[in-house]
């Protein structure tokens, strides 16, 4: 298994990093969108995880992520709200965090080398299912363990509902915004669509 980068993957891997980072910043600009009555604080690293993995790749899309997780870790201010620190390990939410990287190797599996809009939109929307078990599984292992807390986990599922009705559409958007950048980024991979029209006609 190839396990070197090079250059130009390096290079579009920082720059995940910096727009996830950038993008933190961002949100904090938004009001939070009011879902089923309950105020949802807008965040992008969802869409971003999942377009790391499109556009870079299962591997690399992943790297970007673990990059972007140990950047907050060391305490550079990339986490949400602008904070870091390795006293996030110990937050309910930490597991997000650790399910971006989830998130972006999932989306890059689905997605392969494909630049068909639909299929870049199920792998956007795909990848919020590890994001949310990882997540999920995360916070009620700190609210029972750490915080001593009661929090089942089906009820941990329920108050998630919100977020995950705003993820669907935002990552369904990030699918649609994948293809478009392809198109204009990633030339390499149109030759792809071609061979998979090609093939479904001569079968």
């Amino acid at each position: 298994m190839r396990m070197r980068y090079t250059p130009r993957e390096i290079a579009r891997i920082a720059l995940f990093v910096a727009l996830a980072a950038a993008s933190v910043y961002l949100a904090r600009l938004i009001p939070p969108v009011v879902i089923f009555g309950t105020g949802v604080p807008v965040s992008f690293m969802p869409a971003i995880s999942a377009l790391a993995g499109i556009l870079l790749g299962a591997r690399n899309g992943a790297t970007a992520m673990f990059v972007y997780l140990v950047a907050g870790l060391i305490g550079l201010p990339v986490y949400a709200g602008g904070t870091g620190g390795i006293g996030h390990v110990l937050a309910p939410t930490f597991g997000f965090i650790l399910g971006f990287i989830a998130a972006a190797w999932v989306a890059g599996r689905i997605a392969g080398q494909s630049s068909r809009p639909a299929r870049l939109v199920v792998a956007s929307v795909l990848a919020l299912v590890p994001l949310y078990a990882v997540g999920i599984v995360y916070m009620a292992a700190v609210l029972n363990l750490y915080l001593h807390q009661s929090a089942p986990i089906a009820g941990l599922v329920l108050s998630m509902t919100p977020f995950v009705v705003k993820d669907v559409v935002e990552n369904a958007a990030a699918g649609l915004l994948a293809a478009a950048l392809i198109r204009r980024l990633f030339p390499e991979r149109l030759g792809t669509v071609a061979g998979e029209a090609g093939a479904r006609e001569s079968a």
